[in-house]
């Protein structure tokens, strides 16, 4: 494992791994995923917009209605004042990776105390409805939703973060280091006027270039970038790629990628690290030997399975997260 950062002490490192453990057991006798459309009668989905979504072109709440799931703290661990929105990954086109969902939000939530929102953002349809920029408008406007509600939830506007999966993590990345930026979406309501800069930014695997000769991934870019060709395209390839866009106001950023990934390019969390420390962003960087693309918790995989381990100290370290006694 090739890391960047400070070492936890033996002691944290030994109990946060016991924590993690305990939750991973938990995590693993609850695979049932739920769907992934918006159920108005579940109290748990959040419409990212009251009305129609910006863009929408109809109303299924399996395609045109973004939200977002929240798990709230509800298991052993007591409730911090901290929120994160989890992007799950997928190619941009379909969220595949269930193992980046619900697991997810309901570690965070019930073992480590953070109120977790996971983001069902809209996918680019094989027509190229809902491309670029579509799903940032929706990542952002979650952003800025869970913080313009944080004294709803309990939670501190000042520690409110992403973490992305795959595309999701080309998402997340994405709307962290352009926040200043609304994606040419007029102003619809006052919690467009919320500040869009996520407190941290969490990566597992992400994709990160889009930019076809330097790792951009195949599906994440053409999906997303459909139907845009000569300059207008290259100028998005260069801007949504986040290896040439880091910049000082980017986010605190922790990033975790194994070296044998073998769906996206591991250079593109190499590049992206490189990006950080050039811009003296604060980083914490694991990149394993093995590990599994997809693999959310890595329950099942040896060396990435500490990863939410390292996450917590991290946030801990970073003042994102009361610290254990």
């Amino acid at each position: 494992m090739t890391r960047y950062g400070k070492t936890p002490s033996a002691l944290t490192y030994g109990i946060t791994v016991l924590l993690i453990l305990f939750g991973f057991h938990a995590m693993a006798q609850r695979s049932t995923e739920p769907s992934p459309c918006y159920d108005a009668n579940d109290p748990r989905d959040l419409r990212l917009w009251d009305g129609n979504a910006p863009g929408a072109v109809g109303a299924d709440p399996c395609r045109d209605i973004p939200f977002l799931r929240i798990y709230r703290p509800k298991g052993a661990a007591p409730a911090t004042d901290t929120g994160m929105i989890v992007m799950p990954g997928g190619g941009y086109d379909r969220l595949t990776d269930t193992k980046e969902q619900s697991p997810v939000g309901r570690y965070f939530a019930d073992q480590v105390g953070i109120t977790t929102f996971v983001l069902y953002y809209r996918l680019v349809q094989p027509n190229g409805t809902y491309r670029y920029p579509v799903p940032m408008w929706d990542g952002q406007r979650a952003i800025r939703l869970v913080r313009s509600r944080a004294a709803q939830f309990g939670m501190d506007p000042r520690r409110i973060g992403v973490f992305g999966f795959s595309a999701g993590g080309h998402l997340a990345s994405t709307t962290a280091i352009h926040f200043a930026n609304n994606f040419d979406l007029p102003s619809v309501d006052a919690v467009d006027r919320t500040d869009a800069r996520p407190s941290f930014l969490g990566l597992g695997y992400p994709v990160i270039s889009m930019d076809p000769n330097q790792y951009a991934s195949p599906s994440s870019l053409g999906h997303l970038l459909d139907g845009y060709a000569g300059a207008q395209r290259d100028q998005l390839e260069t801007y949504l790629s986040g290896q040439k866009q880091v910049k000082a106001s980017t986010p605190p950023t922790f990033l975790f990628e194994s070296l044998d990934d073998k769906r996206i390019s591991p250079e593109n969390s190499t590049l992206f690290a490189q990006a950080l420390q050039a811009a003296r962003v604060r980083n914490d960087v694991h990149m394993f030997q093995h590990g599994l693309h997809g693999a959310g918790l890595a329950v099942d995989q040896p060396e990435e399975s500490v990863w939410p381990s390292l996450f917590l100290h991290w946030l801990e370290e970073q003042g994102f997260l009361a610290k254990r006694r």
